[in-house]
């Protein structure tokens, strides 16, 4: 059997929030691809070739993490096999160089109101990429459990680890809520040279409803042999559970600041000068 990896259960997860995504906005009717048929002229959306019978329907922008596309009316175009199987995973712009079928996928979206339907799920976007971290995190974490109730000699053995993933181990008395971390970069090695380095960094909380609050952490006294996972587990929010009916569902540490989120809903936090500098920064 093919060793599963944290990655594709978050990619699966982020395909159910798109198919459910695409599914209360009304979905695609059959109805809907005869009228796709007759704007393409009973075309290939990508080569112009007639398919006849031969139609296939693809995604112009892919149902994926990385371009949020969704199986909605405009959305959804003919084309040949050959071109289907080229295109594979790309974004339509990605993939056509013909400025003319550009204009006509382009010009199909718009009247579909494609667009319009999408934008009342603000920024889709960010909210699956926020929920493929919190999985792929909690994933790692979940193995890093499981490892914890093997004998040592049995669980270096048995589980793959990456230096990422050292400090999640789950504590004897913790088990049964482990607050998932992940750090970036990785692998912690990395980080750690990096933060002793800086000596800040920003702490991502990320939220059930998607929504996420981003804390600065100043690391003056951090030292080589400081643990930093455990320095974060030591905050009184996320102590011994407290994050869990907070609805935290995971953290991101990272050293470059994150960008403020956009149509993901952020979670007020409050403004403080950073001593000396009269810099707002956010705790």
């Amino acid at each position: 059997m093919t060793q599963q990896m944290p990655g594709d259960a978050a990619n699966v997860f982020v395909r159910v929030i798109l198919s459910d995504a695409g599914t209360l906005l009304g979905g695609f009717a059959e109805t809907e691809w005869q009228k796709t048929l007759e704007w393409f002229d009973g075309r290939c959306a990508y080569t112009g070739q007639v398919l006849g019978d031969g139609a296939e329907r693809d995604h112009a922008i892919p149902l994926n993490r990385t371009h949020c596309g969704l199986h909605l009316f405009g959305n959804v175009v003919p084309a040949t096999r050959e071109a289907n199987r080229r295109k594979v995973g790309d974004h339509y712009r990605q993939f056509l160089q013909d400025h003319n079928r550009l204009e006509r996928i382009d010009a199909f979206l718009l009247a579909s109101k494609y667009w319009e339907r999408v934008s009342t799920l603000g920024n889709l976007s960010q909210y699956c990429e926020a929920q493929y971290r919190a999985i792929d995190t909690l994933c790692r974490v979940n193995r890093q459990y499981l490892s914890s109730l093997l004998p040592t000699s049995q669980a270096d053995k048995d589980t793959p680890r990456s230096d990422g993933d050292i400090g999640l181990r789950a504590c004897p008395t913790e088990r049964a809520g482990v607050l998932p971390i992940r750090l970036d970069p990785e692998p912690k090695a990395v980080f750690e040279k990096t933060l002793l380095r800086e000596r800040q960094a920003w702490i991502t909380e990320i939220y059930q409803d998607g929504s996420q609050k981003v804390r600065h952490w100043r690391a003056d006294n951090m030292a080589p042999t400081s643990d930093v996972i455990g320095n974060v587990r030591s905050r009184r929010q996320y102590r011994k559970g407290l994050w869990e009916p907070s609805g935290i569902t995971s953290l991101i540490v990272s050293i470059r600041r994150p960008p403020t989120p956009s149509g993901v809903a952020a979670r007020p936090s409050r403004e403080v000068p950073r001593k000396g500098t009269g810099t707002p920064v956010a705790t």
